[in-house]
C-alpha cells in the first residue's frame, strides 16, 4: 500500500504563529502541515498573504525541517466572490509549496457557486494546487453528496473534495457513502473523533464543536478505521482535531499527541 501523507492541520494549534506550527509539525513528526493564510471567522490570523516577515520565515522554517505543506486555507466562495482575494490565497498556497487549498462553498445559489468554483479550479491548477471543497452541516454544502455534485458540474480535473470525518459524521454521511465517489476526488481527507450523535445538531453546535471540541482520533466513537480504509490508498490524511481539555498545552505537546493518535488509527488500519 502506498504511504500516507500525515499532515498536522493548523486548526490543531491554532494559536500558534505559522512558523511555530511548521516547527511543533517536525518535532512531532508529521510529513506535512496546514497553514491558515486568510481567516475562517473572527480570529487571529497572521499576515501571510504576500511576502510579508511571517511568510519568509515560514518558509524558512519548511526549508529547515524539510516539512511540506499539504494545504492553505482557506477561500470561501460567497455570492460576492471576491477573486483578487483568492488569487492571493492560491500565491501565498504557491509560494509555500502546498498541494491543495482548503476551500468552503457559502453560497445557496449552486449554480453560481459552481460556476465560481470551476473559476477557481483553472486558476489554482495555473499554481500547482487543487481546490478541496469542504462540505459542513452549517453551510450551504452541507453534505458529502452535495460537494461530490458541485465538484463533478464544475468539471474540471483540479477539482476534489476535502471529507472531514466530523462533517461526514454529523451530516449523516456513512462510510459506505464514499463508494461511489471516484477516487480522484477524493485525495485527502480530516481525522478527528467524537461522539457518534447527534447527527444534524444546529448549527450553532455544529460550529463550536468544529471550532474547539473535537476529540483525537481514537478517542471518540467514528469509524476511523473503515473511513481511513475506504478513501484511496497513498493520499493526504491531516489531523485537525482542536480539543479543548487541551488547550492549556504548548503547540509542540498538543501536535505530539495527535501524531500518535493518527499513528494509533493507522496502525488499526494497517493490520486489518
Amino acid at each position: 500500500m502506498p504511504a500516507t501523507t500525515l499532515s498536522l492541520s493548523p486548526l490543531t494549534i491554532l494559536d500558534a504563529a505559522p512558523p511555530d506550527q511548521v516547527t511543533a509539525a517536525a518535532m512531532a513528526g508529521f510529513d506535512a502541515v496546514g497553514i491558515r493564510v486568510a481567516p475562517a471567522a473572527d480570529e487571529r490570523v497572521w499576515p501571510m498573504l504576500g511576502d510579508t516577515q511571517v511568510a519568509r520565515e515560514t518558509r524558512s522554517r519548511l526549508a529547515d525541517t524539510g516539512v511540506d505543506v499539504l494545504d492553505v486555507e482557506l477561500i470561501m466562495v460567497r455570492p460576492g466572490f471576491d477573486r483578487d482575494l483568492a488569487r492571493a490565497v492560491l500565491d501565498a498556497g504557491q509560494a509555500l509549496g502546498a498541494r491543495f487549498v482548503l476551500t468552503l462553498g457559502y453560497d445557496t445559489d449552486e449554480a453560481r457557486l459552481i460556476d465560481n468554483y470551476a473559476w477557481l479550479c483553472a486558476e489554482a491548477a495555473d499554481r500547482g494546487l487543487r481546490p478541496g471543497l469542504e462540505f459542513m452541516k452549517y453551510s450551504p454544502v452541507q453534505t458529502l453528496a452535495a460537494a461530490v455534485r458541485i465538484v463533478r458540474a464544475a468539471n474540471h480535473p483540479a477539482g476534489c473534495v476535502l471529507v472531514d470525518a466530523l462533517h461526514l459524521q454529523r451530516s449523516g454521511g456513512t462510510v459506505a457513502d464514499l463508494a461511489g465517489v471516484e477516487p480522484e476526488l477524493l485525495p485527502y481527507g480530516q481525522l478527528c473523533d467524537g461522539a457518534l450523535d447527534p447527527v444534524w445538531p444546529s448549527d450553532d453546535a455544529a460550529r463550536l464543536e468544529s471550532r474547539t471540541g473535537r476529540l483525537l482520533p481514537g478517542d471518540g466513537r467514528f469509524p476511523l478505521v473503515n473511513l481511513v480504509a475506504a478513501l484511496p490508498a497513498g493520499g493526504a490524511l491531516s489531523v485537525e482535531a482542536p480539543v479543548a481539555a487541551l488547550a492549556g498545552l504548548p503547540p509542540v505537546e498538543r501536535a505530539r499527541r495527535a501524531r500518535a493518535a493518527a499513528d494509533r488509527v493507522l496502525s488499526l488500519v494497517a493490520s486489518r
